[in-house]
């Protein structure tokens, strides 16, 4: 029941916006979020769909992505020149996907005259030994195991250095996408990556709320909760909490890689990365930002912060930009509604 609601709600909204742009001129269209991006073509090597227009909020970026085939963020995927520049490759969450979370972040950085890519990973199906709620909803990715992620993470970025021509590139990672990003770095190093961007990343496990307790709890008496959270989310949930086997292998001998710049975008107001330190690095050439030192009034929780205007322009600075730090009040996962993008 549930489901049916989500996927009625999804259709009357696409529905709702498919009406709008027959009475709007071609040019007003173009600007509605999720319509189709006037003369951009996507490569096809990146088995991505076209680029759609941002929404204003990850919800609605969301919803919009239940509609279409593994869309593009604006700015993302399209041949592009390096110009002494590394690529930018973007990692979704979990239970996200590459529009949804990037959908704000991607045409800033595009601007900024970077190259950006962006594809999605860690679709959970029973032929990876496994299934989970969230396979009902269409556009949904990222809830493989983390290993399984990591390694066709691995290969779109080994696709995109070979495409480009780049031995290095530059990662920005959301929650799960955080913590894909900086074991990819540790993985190859100075060598293959530039500079890591974590924001809200899952960096030393999670803790949820106490989530993490409650499951060892619960698993020492023999009651397997493990195995519920896998069957919601599939196992990427599981990995993502402190003490798993995924979280100390990836912390082992030290998070980050000698040569390798990193900088960590948070909240206060995050519910799902807990606490604050897990999503901070804490050794090597590192910055740990806090969206709300010098704006209190930004309560940005997890899901709002890839739209939150204050947070896409850290990530654009930490990129070698120059964007000045907005401040507004922003609420929760309705982050972006207030923006004049």
């Amino acid at each position: 029941m549930v489901t049916r609601r989500i996927s009625l709600l999804a259709g009357a909204a696409i529905s709702a916006t498919l009406g709008a742009m027959s009475v709007l001129t071609p040019l007003q269209a173009q600007a509605l979020p999720g319509a189709p991006v006037a003369d951009a073509q996507v490569e096809a090597w990146t088995a991505m769909g076209p680029q759609l227009e941002p929404a204003k909020t990850l919800p609605g970026a969301l919803a919009i992505a239940m509609g279409a085939n593994n869309p593009s963020p604006k700015g993302a995927n399209e041949a592009c020149s390096l110009e002494g520049e590394n690529p930018v490759v973007l990692i979704h969450g979990m239970t996200s996907n590459a529009y949804s979370s990037f959908g704000a972040i991607s045409p800033v950085l595009k601007a900024q005259g970077r190259c950006v890519y962006a594809m999605n990973y860690g679709y959970y199906t029973p032929e990876n030994t496994g299934s989970s709620a969230t396979q009902v909803l269409p556009g949904f990715y990222g809830y493989d195991s983390l290993d399984r992620s990591l390694a066709q993470v691995s290969e779109q970025i080994e696709m995109v250095k070979r495409e480009t021509g780049a031995q290095k590139v530059d990662l920005v990672g959301w929650s799960a996408g955080g913590s894909l990003a900086a074991a990819y770095a540790k993985q190859v190093g100075a060598a293959g990556v530039g500079t890591v961007v974590s924001i809200g990343g899952v960096l030393h496990g999670t803790t949820m709320g106490g989530l993490s307790n409650l499951v060892e709890k619960s698993q020492a008496a023999g009651v397997p909760a493990d195995a519920f959270i896998a069957a919601i989310v599939g196992p990427a949930g599981n990995d993502l909490l402190k003490g798993s086997a995924f979280m100390q292998q990836m912390n082992e001998g030290g998070l980050e890689a000698p040569g390798v710049r990193y900088v960590a975008i948070s909240t206060l107001y995050d519910e799902s990365a807990t606490p604050l330190e897990a999503t901070q690095f804490n050794a090597g050439d590192f910055e740990n930002l806090i969206i709300q030192d010098g704006c209190p009034s930004d309560k940005v929780d997890h899901l709002g912060t890839p739209y939150d205007d204050r947070a896409i322009a850290m990530v654009a600075n930490a990129l070698g930009g120059d964007v000045a730090l907005s401040c507004r009040v922003e609420v929760g996962p309705a982050a972006g509604l207030s923006s004049q993008r």
